[in-house]
């Protein structure tokens, strides 16, 4: 994307480095937790140093794991967001030409019903005709 501020190929857009670096880090506290809660309250006849050793090679592996499943998950993401983005832009755009088109709809008729106001304002009869509302329900059928 020329928008993007990539540095090369294997890098993450940088609007989703933030979100892989939060997905990592609760992925790697978690595991971290686990292996610790094993280590220490399951396999309790080790030293300190023992335990602090089996945490660390208990968790190296999955730390690979966790970048891995962050990344896919954030490439996933992008890749939908990128797929996505077109269909959305069209329909913004649809969405901003219906908007116009009922404004101006809405805008003539509060014109015509002003108009109506103050012909009957010159002519000093009563006037009781509530101003025009917006129709959300049926703004095809005018």
């Amino acid at each position: 994307m020329p928008d993007s501020d990539r540095v090369s190929i294997w890098s993450i857009a940088r609007p989703w480095g933030t979100i892989y670096y939060v997905l990592f880090s609760l992925q790697i506290t978690g595991v971290i937790c686990l292996v610790g809660w094993r280590e220490i309250f399951i396999n309790t006849d080790d030293t300190v140093v023992d335990t602090i050793l089996a945490i660390g090679t208990g968790s190296a592996p999955n730390i690979l794991t966790a970048a891995a499943v962050s990344l896919v998950i954030v490439l996933l993401a992008e890749v939908t967001r990128m797929l996505a983005e077109p269909y959305l832009q069209k329909r913004f755009r649809a969405g901003r030409e219906e908007g116009i088109k009922e404004g101006r709809r809405y805008a003539s008729q509060v014109k015509a019903w002003n108009e109506r106001r103050l012909e009957a304002e010159a002519k000093g009869e009563p006037f009781d005709e509530p101003m025009p509302e917006i129709d959300y329900d049926n703004n095809e059928a005018e």
